[in-house]
């Protein structure tokens, strides 16, 4: 359990209520990784929700599968984002790895039960919702940027 004043001070959760915040506060925790650790990887079930309080993450994405490119940088991840949004979203498995690049600080939050409390609160529901839209359309930008620079 962490504070939900620390969830109030982050824009991905900002609108959200004190009894919100408190809820999702009660299914979170701080955790710390080292440089370089994986903290989810691509085509592995998606249940947790990170909030990166400190440190970088990379996004890489291999495709899976024989003959598949390796380890390709999609995205990367500051301090303020979310990541494992994959966790929201059925079929709920990752589709890209990623890696700290430096000593990292997050919040995880355990999905299954913020998307169980997300059935019950439909307007916590929409929100998160919307706001897991806006960040999967911001890495989907970055994504088409690097496409078209690698095709210049």
């Amino acid at each position: 359990m962490i504070s939900h004043e620390i969830l109030r001070r982050n824009p991905f959760f900002g609108p959200l209520t004190d009894e919100q915040l408190r809820a999702i506060a009660m299914i979170a925790e701080e955790k710390t990784f080292p440089k370089d650790t994986l903290l989810l990887k691509e085509n592995m079930p998606a249940s947790r929700l990170w909030l990166l309080v400190e440190g970088d993450m990379d996004l890489i994405y291999s495709g899976g599968g024989e003959g598949a490119v390796a380890n390709i940088l999609v995205g990367s991840i500051a301090p303020g984002e979310v990541l494992g949004v994959s966790s929201m979203i059925e079929p709920y498995k990752f589709i890209s790895t990623a890696r700290s690049t430096a000593p990292i600080k997050v919040i995880e939050i355990d999905a299954i039960a913020l998307r169980a409390l997300m059935e019950v609160d439909c307007k916590l529901g929409y929100t998160l919702m919307r706001n897991i839209a806006q960040a999967v359309l911001e890495r989907l930008k970055y994504t088409q940027v690097e496409l078209a620079a690698a095709r210049a």
